[in-house]
């Protein structure tokens, strides 16, 4: 039996941020929301935009994991999009954040910067 891919995965440095984030807001029962937009935009991310939000509890139409003793959840027309993808923790001069690096998602032609 093959083992299906979580919704993401997160690097270390991006778990342990995400912990402190839960820790600091007082909401460790929390489920991090990831919400997935298109904007039409650059080329980096394919047109699309990612957000993320805490939650108390999931609506009808999503679909939860545990990944790494977190609870990560987004709706189900987003799950096959996101399958694979990556959340890292940035700390530069230039950017401070989480980033979403999707394999699902082609970059082609891309001048911004943004990688």
């Amino acid at each position: 039996m093959q083992k299906i891919q979580p919704i993401v995965q997160l690097t270390s440095i991006a778990r342990t941020k995400l912990v402190e984030v839960l820790n600091e807001q007082k909401a460790t029962d929390s489920f991090l929301r990831i919400d997935v937009y298109q904007s039409g935009g650059c080329a980096c991310s394919g047109g699309y935009k990612y957000g993320m939000s805490l939650e108390q509890k999931p609506k009808q139409t999503d679909v939860v994991e545990d990944v790494e003793g977190l609870k990560i959840l987004t709706d189900q027309s987003n799950v096959e999009f996101l399958r694979g993808s990556k959340i890292d923790y940035m700390d530069t001069l230039q950017k401070r954040g989480f980033k979403i690096e999707n394999p699902n998602v082609e970059a082609e032609g891309c001048g911004c910067g943004g990688h």
